[in-house]
């Protein structure tokens, strides 16, 4: 029975992507989109305000019960059967509080109307004149009374589940039920583009699967890798034969690929340098090899060199954190196929160090806790234009990211890496228990071949120049309305997760930079007598010129993670584990073996699930800031980024590779 199920579900993930790629499930698409955005319409009165009727009341949030505030309001007639009939519109102020006048004539002849109250979403976008249009679609609706006669009716303290935190989770998330979804909607682009991209993915992956569940030998993995699209290393040894295994090009991947390594630097010798993924605190699964690794590089006339790397490897029985090891052993180029293996074990705690801790948890996980509390609180504020386009969808795919990557059934990490799901949950507290904006900025280039921190820091600087001139033409505005500032940064404080350092480093090596690593220095606040890992932006409803400063610091930082960093990582997945017997999550049976040896690659089922998640998640390619696809992204951000063109590219970087949002 087991077996008919698993092929029935592949079956049905097929039909069910074909369906949805198909003209009629792309037509029901965008018919589901333009249903959702509804009419904003003007309040008119043909009679004096004293004969209106009004509607009072207060919204909160339902999780904090704190004033909703600047929310737009209509005041409708319900009526069963029938469209019904708009009476008026309002605002919240900062109280929550809000009037409506309306004149109940408007609820048609002889009808004393139903009372509803809808709340109002709305984005931005620019027109051809960059001027911005709001579009705008119902978040809520409260049902007054019926057949409401009296002048002043009161639909009292209302609380309202917008946008809500998650109880019982670690980090700030999304609260969201089956049945409603998220208060945040894909582009009608994106989401036919997701449609697009697995249409031709998911028969792949499910053939796989039933041949494997009716004959658990096949495929074998050479059929599987032939099956999907060649990855980059594949494409570059067509090109020149073992250059992806050769040492240049490993030095190049831990300078510029998916996990472009921060380096330690010998502390009485500057040239020698190392790279450590050490395991020692977390529990290890049953099915995978766990070995802690150290590669060592020199710099030789401004190039680095890799000399050295050593394994430490666990018995098959160390399972738990702090089980003893075997003697680590280092192995030099001069080893020949075992320098090979040593540097594909190195390339395996890499990328899954890249896709659990650079991928999901520092721009996935850590920036829903921004997009939460933005959604939560900017609503009149300009910073809103240059945030929101970064920061929508974000909730959507986090929601998908907690399945395909960390579940601890069928999540990639959890399944095709060497961790138990609680060791990954651990991780994701310690990282997230470090990270913060304050005091952030990339980190400087190590030598001529470190394209990753010379793109990184022209980024900055055009993230600086744009929000520099984007606050200039907003500054009156911003400050005006700065009272949301503060409420959108009590929310990130509120909902921070405590402050844990990570541990420092010990021994002879010490960072070689530390722009991007965290300023204990710089105070940070304590709520309740916990120490948050967040710091303020500001504290007053009124802004500073420090305040201010903080704002375009945190937006920086924000912009900088969302956009390049989540374009660099997540679009370097098919290219460093697209390729079973190049890279992949774990290793198995000792880790050293030859690449075509079955006994040391994942399994069947994870090999081909491997290929086919990376594949995915680089295939949807919709939402960059220079297509501007959806119309919402500032014009002084896109002119600004155009003009550094040429110097991106004189670095080998397209800047119309960078991604809008995180939106896959």
């Amino acid at each position: 029975m087991s077996k008919l199920k698993t092929i029935l579900d592949e079956i049905k993930q097929v039909i069910g992507i074909k369906v949805a790629d198909s003209d009629l499930g792309k037509s029901k698409t965008e018919k589901k989109a333009k249903k959702s955005i509804v009419e904003v319409r003007e309040q008119n009165f043909d009679k004096p305000l004293e004969q209106l009727h009004k509607a009072t009341g207060k919204l909160v949030f339902s999780d904090t019960n704190k004033p909703l505030h600047n929310i737009l309001l209509e005041l409708w007639d319900r009526d069963i059967g029938t469209p019904g009939d708009y009476l008026g519109t309002g605002i919240t102020d900062y109280d929550g509080r809000f009037t409506i006048y309306y004149d109940p004539a408007k609820a048609g002849f002889l009808d004393t109307p139903d009372l509803e109250l809808r709340l109002l979403d709305n984005r931005i976008s620019f027109d051809n004149d960059n001027q911005p249009v709001s579009t705008y679609r119902i978040a809520y609706t409260i049902k007054g009374d019926n057949n409401v006669s009296q002048k002043e009716y009161d639909f009292g303290t209302c609380t309202v589940p917008y946008w809500i935190y998650k109880p019982d989770s670690h980090f700030a998330r999304l609260f969201f039920s089956e049945l409603e979804g998220t208060p945040d909607d894909y582009s009608v682009g994106r989401t036919l583009q997701g449609y697009d991209a697995a249409s031709s993915l998911v028969p792949i992956k499910a053939k796989h699967v039933i041949t494997h569940t009716l004959n658990p030998d096949q495929p074998t993995l050479p059929e599987i890798q032939a099956a999907y699209p060649p990855n980059l290393t594949i494409k570059l040894d067509r090109k020149n034969p073992g250059y992806s295994r050769s040492d240049e090009y490993f030095v190049d991947r831990v300078l510029n690929g998916m996990n472009p390594c921060l380096l330690q630097r010998h502390k009485n010798n500057p040239n020698q340098l190392k790279v450590t993924f050490n395991w020692d605190d977390y529990e290890k699964d049953d099915d995978h090899d766990l070995n802690n690794v150290e590669a060592f590089f020199e710099l030789k006339d401004n190039k680095l060199v890799a000399t050295a790397i050593t394994v430490q490897s666990r018995y098959p029985d160390s399972i738990a954190p702090h089980s003893p090891l075997k003697d680590p052993v280092t192995y030099t180029p001069n080893d020949g196929e075992k320098w090979l293996q040593a540097k594909r074990i190195f390339r395996t705690n890499s990328f899954f160090a890249a896709e659990m801790i650079e991928h999901y948890i520092k721009a996935h996980l850590q920036m829903e806790q921004y997009t939460i509390a933005a959604f939560r609180n900017l609503r009149k504020n300009p910073v809103r234009l240059m945030l929101y386009p970064h920061l929508k969808s974000l909730v959507n795919i986090n929601q998908r990211a907690d399945e395909v990557l960390v579940s601890p059934t069928v999540g990639l990490v959890t399944t095709n890496g060497p961790l138990t799901p609680g060791s990954v949950v651990q991780i994701c507290k310690e990282r997230m228990a470090s990270y913060d904006w304050k005091g952030w900025k990339p980190r400087q280039p190590l030598c001529e071949a470190h394209n990753f921190a010379k793109i990184a820091n022209l980024y900055w600087q055009v993230l600086t120049e744009y929000i520099d001139n984007f606050f200039q033409k907003y500054q009156e505005e911003i400050v005006k309305e700065w009272a949301e500032i503060h409420r959108f940064s009590d929310d990130i404080i509120e909902h921070s997760v405590a402050y844990q350092p990570l541990p420092k480093l010990t021994g002879d090596y010490d960072w070689y930079d530390d722009n991007e690593l965290d300023k204990p220095e710089i105070p940070r606040p304590t709520v309740n007598g916990t120490v948050k890992a967040t710091r303020a932006i500001t504290t007053a409803d009124q802004p500073s010129d420090a305040d201010i400063a903080n704002l375009k610091e945190f937006c920086r930082y924000v912009i900088f993670h969302i956009t390049l960093w989540h374009s660099w990582v997540n679009d370097q997945q098919a290219d460093e584990g697209g390729e079973i017997f190049y890279n992949s999550l774990a290793l198995r049976g000792g880790s050293f073996g030859s690449e075509d040896d079955p006994a040391i690659a994942p399994n069947i089922l994870e090999s081909t699930n491997l290929i086919y998640m990376v594949n995915v998640l680089t295939a949807i390619q919709y939402g960059y800031i220079l297509k501007n696809e959806d119309d919402d992204i500032p014009e002084e951000l896109r002119t600004t980024l155009a003009a550094y063109k040429e110097k991106f590219a004189a670095l080998s970087y397209d800047i119309g590779n960078i991604r809008t949002l995180i939106n896959i």
